[in-house]
């Protein structure tokens, strides 16, 4: 009721703008269509078929159990225990870089979905200055270098960020190279002002390069 309140922000299909409140809304479906609960269809479905043993999806656990990174505001200010309860089907769960590198090979090699299951999620909207979008999914071209014969390579790219936390994973469609990163810092405070939630980094661009390109 909340989230229909407010005006829509643009026309159906001239835009998109990322919303937990879809995932939420999502993890609603499932419980509706399957029955079970959304964590017990997700492990079902995906984590135990792939072998996922380092990924949990806690409910209301606030602490992350084994080892594990703690996780920063922009303060330096310890977050790391929080109740995951809030976030759900839009980010609750914990994982680690190989599990998540092991789990977008899978998706977008097509080992994972069925192939009408797959076009859906690798069928994309174009807008300007922004890349393209799928089902949770986004297709960027990644540049290469300066020269005019230098092809940029093309990626598919997810991220999730909560309390502390926050990770980018870059997959190249044939799933012959990946980069994953988990970072310890994201302020949660900042990005529901609208502000950057995390340092502002040159690093990532140079990961990607390294890692990705030939």
């Amino acid at each position: 009721a909340r989230a229909v309140r407010h005006q829509p922000l643009f026309a159906p299909g001239s835009g998109w703008s990322y919303s937990n409140t879809n995932y939420l809304l999502a993890g609603l479906v499932i419980e509706a269509v399957t029955r079970h609960s959304a964590p017990s269809e997700i492990n079902r479905r995906i984590l135990a078929p792939l072998g996922l043993k380092d990924t949990s999806f806690p409910l209301t656990d606030p602490a992350i159990h084994g080892p594990h990174l703690h996780g920063y505001d922009l303060t330096g200010h310890d977050v790391t225990r929080f109740s995951p309860s809030y976030d759900w089907t839009a980010g609750a769960m914990i994982s680690t870089v190989d599990d998540l590198a092991h789990f977008h090979r899978a998706l977008f090699t097509g080992k994972l979905l069925r192939p009408a299951q797959q076009r859906e999620l690798l069928t994309t909207v174009q807008f300007p200055e922004a890349p393209s979008y799928g089902l949770g999914v986004q297709r960027m071209d990644l540049p290469c270098g300066s020269e005019p014969d230098t092809k940029p390579i093309s990626v598919w790219e997810t991220d999730g960020g909560g309390p502390g936390f926050t990770s980018v994973s870059l997959t190249t469609s044939d799933g012959e190279r990946q980069l994953v990163l988990a970072a310890n810092v994201y302020d949660l405070g900042q990005d529901l002002k609208g502000e950057p939630p995390v340092p502002r980094s040159k690093g990532l661009l140079k990961a990607q390069m390294a890692t990705l390109c030939d």
